[in-house]
């Protein structure tokens, strides 16, 4: 469990136009003293509810909906929320908004729930990584390399959404989604398999049932088409191999050879700064 400690948010923007171009998330805490609060904004805000609890009124319907730890709040964009903050605790709120035009695409390939602005949350332990990792990725990335973490946000988005707790008919896919971003930021499969209170074995077994290759496989394929990908654009055999956790250029050479059919020098063109590389 993520522990309130202060606010720490970080916004970007893909784009000139605020409403479509916003990347924005962190976490927030709120005085418990605070007057309620209208909320309307032209992009896509959404925030899970860490500690605390409350109630977001919808101005226009007058509907209100109830929020405690656990809690997903959404603030559609146009639309007008009035948010009370309950004073016998603190609050503490991981938010993430993004561009009206990606929530549309989202809502229309059904990725979100917008059945009611607020829902009950399975919040596993590996979304609660997610959320941490994320605020890093967008404090640090190239602005070149923006879209990434924009692709990155929307899948943290769709898994939120798909751990609504009246809708677990999805729970595996969900499992194998967190697996993938798991093992891409190379945590072992005994700590993904605790997160996901299972077994290391039951882990595996359902991984491969579901992937069609084990865990292992699937964190060598990623590491190596990262790898030959960032080799073509013309970084260095070494500056590659750190980048997906070789401390030996020698090493890496003779894992990608045996995984990818080539050397990794088969694949270089010229090189470039080591600086650019994130």
């Amino acid at each position: 469990m993520i522990k309130p400690t202060k606010t720490d948010t970080f916004t970007r923007y893909l784009t000139n136009d605020i409403k479509n171009g916003i990347l924005s998330c962190g976490f927030v805490t709120r005085n418990r003293n605070e007057l309620p609060t209208m909320i309307s904004h032209e992009y896509y805000n959404c925030f899970v509810l860490l500690q605390g609890s409350g109630c977001l009124i919808d101005l226009e319907t007058g509907q209100v909906y109830p929020l405690s730890a656990h809690s997903l709040c959404q603030q559609l964009p146009g639309k007008r929320y009035s948010l009370i903050i309950d004073s016998s605790e603190p609050w503490y709120e991981f938010h993430v908004s993004i561009g009206e035009s990606t929530f549309h695409s989202l809502a229309s390939l059904e990725l979100l729930n917008l059945v009611a602005p607020v829902f009950e949350l399975n919040l596993k332990p590996y979304l609660e990584q997610w959320f941490i990792d994320l605020i890093l990725q967008l404090k640090t990335t190239t602005t070149a390399e923006l879209p990434e973490v924009l692709f990155n946000t929307q899948k943290l988005l769709i898994n939120l959404h798909r751990e609504n707790i009246v809708n677990q008919s999805k729970d595996i896919e969900t499992i194998i989604s967190g697996t993938k971003h798991m093992l891409y930021e190379d945590k072992s499969l005994e700590e993904i398999a605790a997160s996901f209170h299972m077994s290391y074995e039951k882990l595996r077994k359902l991984f491969k049932e579901s992937v069609g290759i084990s865990p292992k496989q699937y964190r060598l394929q990623t590491k190596f088409h990262l790898a030959e990908r960032l080799l073509t654009e013309g970084y260095s055999v070494k500056i590659v191999a750190g980048h997906v956790g070789y401390h030996d250029p020698f090493i890496f050479s003779r894992q990608f050879k045996k995984y990818m059919g080539k050397s990794p020098s088969d694949f270089k063109k010229k090189p470039v700064d080591s600086k650019k590389i994130k």
